[in-house]
């Protein structure tokens, strides 16, 4: 290994689970900590600890592991300008890994995990409309810019408290303190988004997935989107704490450049790591199945290998599938690819599909046929019978927004293709 440069300390809650080093190639490598080997976890199917407990260049498991946790794309371009450090990998998670996607804290030497650490405080409007406008969203507070953007994704997405009560108040953790919500901002060429994640996860909820709730959140002209964070959670005393997760990039130890089918990503990886990482592999598996069909028939075709998730339960050495997240019906947005990122039975256009797709499909996965087809029927007939009702309540509920009306309509011609051709 190159000589050490610099190092991070990996935390999870008050012990120390190893470190993060980044060598003089600026390749980072994770060693677990040997108290961690003696009764800790692997915090990553694809970072196990029979494995010696290191994991060191050219073997990039590990820093792929914590590169996953930051934005990509144009987000992060945004960020990095932003913040005006360089954009790297190691730089990036030093200034952003106190509160990252999961229960994992990445800390300078000598600082350790904050006991309580519930202070927040308020985000003014001002303030976010101007990170909208300014495609900066890095916010002022206490003099300094503070860096609040520690998420993954595409998306410019701000971990914020929510503060109960009438005026749903938004704040920012103070120090290491964890955020409860994401608050995800409009961009200037895909400025509906988030609108259209809220409806595509309200129409997600009445097909009975499982989802992390998010809805429309007005913030003046500009339509944001609010989400629970699946992988927080309230302990007795009522203190926010976190819950350890991973999506499937990290589980199966790839670079996030490789979420696609394009480069090698399949539904048979994930299922053979739910086979081997979960408590009940058999639930989840169907869950992974009424995923990928809900995808098709809501129009999400970006549902790639981050866009799912492995959470660990608060009392569970073991994991299970966490709530759906990301769900956007990329097919009403012009000018992005429609090709669905993981193809079903081997074919990516959402509009061919046939029920010997999903037979392959199921082949593929190890699962019953006619579990599979019978789902993706049973679905789909609640989608055209429930539409234009669901449609109401979700305008009814948020107001009336002329863009979902293209929504609408893809998700109806999907239903009604998919009775005819499934």
């Amino acid at each position: 290994m190159s000589p050490v440069e610099r190092r991070l300390g990996v935390w999870f809650e008050a012990r120390r689970v190893g470190d993060l080093i980044l060598d003089a190639s600026r390749r980072m490598a994770f060693c677990y900590d040997s108290a961690w080997l003696e009764d800790g976890f692997e915090i990553s199917h694809s970072l196990p600890l029979n494995e010696t407990g290191d994991f060191l260049p050219p073997d990039m498991r590990g820093h792929f592991f914590f590169s996953n946790l930051l934005p990509e794309g144009d987000a992060r371009h945004r960020l990095v300008r932003a913040l005006g450090i360089a954009d790297d990998d190691f730089a990036l998670l030093t200034a952003l890994g106190g509160d990252c996607a999961g229960a994992l804290q990445l800390l300078p030497e000598g600082v350790e995990p904050e006991p309580g650490g519930d202070a927040s405080e308020p985000l003014d409007e001002a303030d976010i409309i101007n990170a909208i406008e300014s495609g900066s969203a890095v916010f002022p507070r206490g003099g300094r810019q503070a860096p609040r953007l520690s998420l993954a994704g595409a998306q410019d997405k701000v971990a914020v408290r929510m503060h109960d009560g009438e005026d749903a108040r938004l704040a920012l953790p103070v120090g290491q303190g964890a955020s409860t919500h994401i608050l995800k901002l409009p961009v200037r060429d895909l400025r509906h988004v988030p609108l259209y994640e809220s409806y595509t996860t309200f129409m997600a909820v009445q097909l009975g997935l499982d989802v992390a709730p998010v809805t429309p959140f007005p913030i003046g002209k500009h339509i944001c989107s609010i989400s629970e964070r699946y992988d927080r959670y309230r302990d007795e005393a009522g203190r926010v704490q976190r819950l350890h997760q991973e999506d499937f990039c990290q589980a199966l130890g790839r670079s996030s450049a490789r979420k696609y089918a394009d480069e090698g990503a399949t539904l048979a990886d994930m299922a053979a790591v739910i086979r081997a990482a979960c408590e009940v592999p058999a639930l989840d598996l169907r869950n992974l199945v009424r995923w990928q069909i809900g995808n098709v028939l809501l129009g999400n075709a970006d549902a790639h290998l981050k866009n799912l998730s492995l959470l660990r339960p608060r009392h569970g050495r073991r994991y299970r599938l966490a709530p759906c997240y990301d769900l956007i019906c990329t097919q009403a947005i012009r000018g992005i690819s429609h090709r669905l990122a993981l193809p079903v039975g081997q074919l990516a256009d959402p509009g061919l599909l046939r029920r010997t797709h999903w037979e392959v499909m199921a082949a593929e996965l190890g699962v019953g046929k006619r579990l599979v087809v019978n789902t993706a029927l049973e679905m789909a007939e609640q989608l055209h019978a429930g539409l234009s009702a669901w449609h109401a309540a979700f305008t009814e509920r948020f107001g009336e927004h002329a863009v979902l009306q293209r929504v609408q309509q893809k998700m109806t011609a999907q239903a009604k293709r998919a009775l005819r051709d499934w």
